[in-house]
């Protein structure tokens, strides 16, 4: 069966969408396509998927001119089954069933209504948020599959006869990582590591974490604290700057985005993952990030946000972390104080995370819905 991914705001190392989802359906047996923006050169074919890329412009009116741009791709593409992993991707997909008939599969990532609302005077966003789960109630109805991130998005969607399946951001199920690079266990080993893993800035806590450091210092002088992310939420010089001010720059390690498979060893020399996506936003609200199940797969007990329902649920459950109000600094502070200071505490809810991921929260378990959420589309034999 042939697959095309069509893609306007993930990038094509996207942890989801390629190294999840796409590999997966590759690995399977499946021809893969994924259409997706870069402005780099990329092999046509990266572990077994078929990459084709093309321009995407900023702002709103980049992102309608990229469904212009991806209706005749998807078309040409001559794919059995579209998957479309963003709304404007979801109406492209769409216009080509149209067109041509053929399947459509929608992954939910986020909560749409209030993240297009967000965009409207703040007068109007419920009515925009009504609108839009109105929408998408339509579209749903010529939708073939709609795949979730997790359960409370399947609101939007109540009563409709169009087929749902929780397919979570797990990872894949592998051994807590034992190989860690030279320069980075001479840099970290014997310190006590804090780190936060994944994309950062203002609305993810990068200052509450900076005034909790300021409070941790005075009594945790070896204190580390990996970044480990692009700072995109906010000005990363501004940040880089206070941090500088702060007199932190030897505490404060900021990374780049590092490949996919490098993360692991970051997070197994850390004794405290960071989820501090900051309240607001209803997509923190529902939040079910990749690293809450990165941090959970080395072992590594977790603060995060009390308020992040899905999160919360997760982390009450496994009981492998501590839900704080990670908007307050001090409480943040205090959190992090107590594993460090508590260290069987730290290691009894590090191995509950574990527990918890070799149980129930991996990806091989995932996929085996993703995969038969794609069997249950699969055209007929000789069509």
């Amino acid at each position: 069966m042939k697959i095309c991914i069509l893609q306007v705001l993930h990038t094509p190392n996207d942890k989801r969408v390629f190294h999840k989802e796409a590999k997966t359906l590759a690995a399977a047996g499946h021809e893969v396509l994924s259409i997706v923006p870069s402005e780099e050169t990329l092999p046509a074919v990266m572990d077994g998927v078929h990459i084709q890329t093309y321009r995407v412009g900023r702002g709103m009116k980049g992102r309608f001119v990229a469904l212009l741009k991806l209706v005749p791709k998807a078309w040409q593409a001559r794919a059995d089954v579209y998957l479309c992993v963003e709304p404007e991707t979801w109406v492209t997909g769409l216009i080509v069933k149209a067109l041509t008939g053929r399947k459509v599969i929608f992954d939910q990532h986020e909560h749409v209504p209030s993240k297009f609302a967000d965009k409207f005077p703040r007068g109007i966003r419920g009515l925009i948020q009504r609108l839009t789960v109105q929408g998408m109630r339509i579209m749903a109805r010529f939708t073939d599959q709609i795949l979730l991130t997790k359960a409370c998005l399947d609101e939007a969607y109540t009563g409709l006869p169009t087929p749902r399946t929780i397919v979570l951001n797990t990872n894949h199920l592998r051994p807590p990582c034992a190989s860690v690079p030279s320069e980075l266990a001479a840099k970290y080993v014997g310190r006590p590591v804090i780190i936060h893993q994944g994309l950062f800035g203002d609305v993810r806590g990068s200052y509450q974490l900076l005034e909790a450091i300021k409070i941790l210092v005075g009594t945790h002088r070896d204190l580390k604290c990996i970044l480990l992310g692009k700072y995109i939420y906010g000005d990363e010089q501004a940040y880089r700057d206070a941090i500088q001010e702060a007199g932190l720059g030897h505490v404060i390690d900021l990374y780049a985005e590092i490949p996919f498979d490098e993360v692991p060893p970051y997070i197994a020399l850390s004794k405290v993952g960071l989820v501090l996506f900051q309240p607001g936003p209803m997509n923190h609200t529902l939040a079910m990030p990749h690293k809450m199940f990165d941090y959970m797969r080395e072992e590594v007990p977790l603060i995060a946000p009390a308020f992040a329902v899905e999160v919360n649920s997760i982390i009450s459950a496994a009981d492998c972390g501590l839900l704080v109000d990670v908007s307050d600094p001090v409480a943040l502070a205090k959190a992090i104080a107590y594993l460090l200071e508590h260290p069987e505490e730290a290691r009894r809810l590090g191995e509950n995370g574990r527990k918890a991921v070799e149980t129930t929260y991996h990806w091989e378990n995932d996929a085996r819905k993703l995969l038969d959420v794609f069997d249950a589309v699969k055209p007929a034999a000789g069509r």
